[in-house]
């Protein structure tokens, strides 16, 4: 079943990533794994939106700006990373093809959606204020998720998937505050 898009990698990838890398990546579209990181951080930017929206400090019309941004972030910036990523590994001797790689770190925030689309839930039917109960914590979650593909891309480099995940989450971060503070 090769090349098939499947939102079954999403929780395997959320919670065993080095697993589901080792037996299953290669059945996955890449198309698929580029909608994750879109989705979850067009839903991550859109509960900040609301969040503040909420408390009278933006419009409506904030929110499906920054919503846009979302979209474009997660499907721009997180395949960036996954470039800056296969460059690293390239330089480190890895044999991971650039599509592998690309899926697979665009896989890795498969977390941030999961914890997007309960914070909608939570949101949206509860009211309540939910961009750093489940953004921050998605983001965090897929950190973890992040570090764990890369030492499973790079031959079990752990260093190499510390500090990578470190500086793409932090980034990640730094720009969703940057975001929410324009």
């Amino acid at each position: 079943m090769k090349n098939r898009a499947t939102l079954g990698a999403i929780l395997p990838m959320m919670f065993n990533p080095g697993a589901f890398l080792q037996v299953r990546l290669k059945d996955v579209n890449v198309l698929f794994s580029l909608f994750v990181p879109a989705l979850g951080f067009g839903l991550f930017f859109m509960q900040t939106g609301l969040d503040l929206f909420k408390t009278g400090q933006k419009s409506m019309n904030f929110v499906y700006t920054i919503s846009i941004v979302g979209l474009a972030y997660g499907a721009l910036v997180v395949p960036f990373f996954g470039v800056l990523l296969w460059l690293f590994l390239k330089i480190s001797k890895s044999k991971v093809s650039f599509k592998e790689t690309i899926g697979a770190m665009c896989l890795s925030y498969s977390g941030l959606l999961v914890y997007m689309a309960f914070g909608m839930i939570f949101s949206i039917f509860l009211n309540w204020r939910t961009s750093i109960a489940f953004g921050a914590t998605g983001v965090v979650w897929s950190m973890g998720a992040t570090m764990g593909t890369i030492r499973q891309l790079s031959g079990g480099k752990t260093a190499l998937s510390v500090i990578l995940s470190t500086v793409f989450g932090v980034l990640v971060l730094l720009s969703w505050y940057y975001v929410g503070n324009t």
